[in-house]
């Protein structure tokens, strides 16, 4: 079972809604969160299937791996550890505010 959580930027207030913060997967989905240049949002992008990084051989499936789900953009970066805000770059902060979403 994967988790999400929301992050803050306390330097210009963008707030990351309901992402891992790292490689995760539930039951069926392996995503990785990663900051989308297309859009400049940080969000989690659909990366496998069964715990398996790659293509799966399902091609309606395929076809959405490493594309970011609000623009379908292709330009994709991996969020680093230091977790920096994709408008001003300052550390993003998780957010307790909201809890955790817990998704298979």
């Amino acid at each position: 079972m994967g988790t999400k959580y929301n992050f803050a930027c306390p330097g210009c207030g963008y707030i990351a809604e309901w992402v891992s913060g790292q490689r995760d997967f539930g039951e069926m989905a392996v995503v990785r969160t990663v900051i989308c240049e297309d859009c400049k949002a940080v969000v989690d992008v659909l990366i496998g299937q069964y715990g398996q990084d790659g293509l799966t051989g399902d091609p309606d499936y395929d076809k959405s791996l490493n594309l970011c789900p609000k623009c379908e953009g292709t330009r994709l970066y991996s969020w680093s550890s230091k977790h920096p805000c994709p408008k001003c770059d300052d550390k993003m902060l998780k957010d307790d505010t909201f809890g955790e979403m817990l998704w298979d």
